[in-house]
């Protein structure tokens, strides 16, 4: 199963002339996150690794690739390779790997300069995560990477730990996330870049409509499932935003703007 399909972008091309573009991966990302299989499954052989999805720097020096580094068999996880001379120059622990083994099931999204690298994938079967690192000196270092829901509602947010906001629906908490993914769309510079998150929510009893503005669209249960003494809203969260990394590894979200849900318009 490949993760999501090719997506190219010109280089030269300004922000405002790829939101289509952002707005056709919000639908891919979201087949990502809410897919049929279960799993993407390979077997590996003893000492295989294989090369993620387009995980080849642009120097061609590094190599993001998954697979048997202890050359025990079977699944190990993710690691940075020497794309020479195949040596493994460490295990990157930070990438979600509890769900999908096959290497079509990890992105990588290298900055122009191969500084810098987004890897996305799955930690559960609705959650694609992405993380950042930082390759330097043969090593990869792990980049601080913030949610944009925080920055483009804070309301919201504000509103989620109040609720005692969670991602299980068993818990008595009155708000709990659904599903997330996230992922690098373009980068712009070899220190700026434009990413893509959208999340699905459920709030009880609580209309969270005014804190979300234009990112996100609210409907009301009206099933008449739930419990008479409390409403229950779905809130699907969609933007993109433009993200600078900075130094001690950190990361700031410079800008956000709502992405278009294509639902609404069915």
């Amino acid at each position: 199963m490949s993760i999501i399909q090719e997506h190219l972008f010109n280089p030269l091309v300004c922000l405002n002339t790829i939101r289509p573009q952002i707005a056709i991966l919000g639908v891919l990302l979201l087949a990502l996150v809410d897919h049929a299989g279960a799993t993407a499954e390979y077997e590996y052989k003893p000492g295989e690794l294989l090369v993620i999805k387009d995980g080849k720097s642009p120097d061609k020096k590094f190599s993001i690739v998954s697979g048997d580094a202890d050359r025990k068999g079977g699944f190990g996880g993710v690691y940075l390779t020497d794309a020479q001379t195949k040596e493994v120059l460490g295990k990157l622990d930070a990438v979600a790997t509890t769900l999908d083994s096959a290497p079509d099931a990890y992105r990588a999204h290298w900055s122009p300069d191969s500084k810098h690298v987004g890897i996305t994938s799955r930690a559960e079967r609705h959650w694609a995560e992405n993380v950042i690192y930082r390759i330097e000196n043969r090593r990869a270092y792990f980049v601080d990477t913030p949610e944009l829901l925080c920055h483009a509602v804070p309301k919201f947010c504000a509103l989620t730990e109040q609720l005692g906001g969670g991602s299980a629906e068993d818990k008595p908490e009155e708000v709990w996330q659904k599903q997330r993914g996230s992922e690098i769309v373009k980068w712009i510079s070899p220190t700026r870049f434009v990413v893509f998150e959208e999340q699905q929510w459920k709030v009880k009893t609580r209309d969270p409509t005014a804190t979300l503005g234009n990112y996100a669209r609210v409907e009301k249960d009206d099933s008449g499932e739930t419990d008479n003494a409390a409403s229950l809203y779905y809130v699907w969260f969609k933007a993109e935003g433009e993200c600078e990394l900075l130094p001690g590894d950190k990361m700031r979200v410079v800008s956000t703007r709502p992405v278009k849900d294509q639902k609404a318009d069915e």
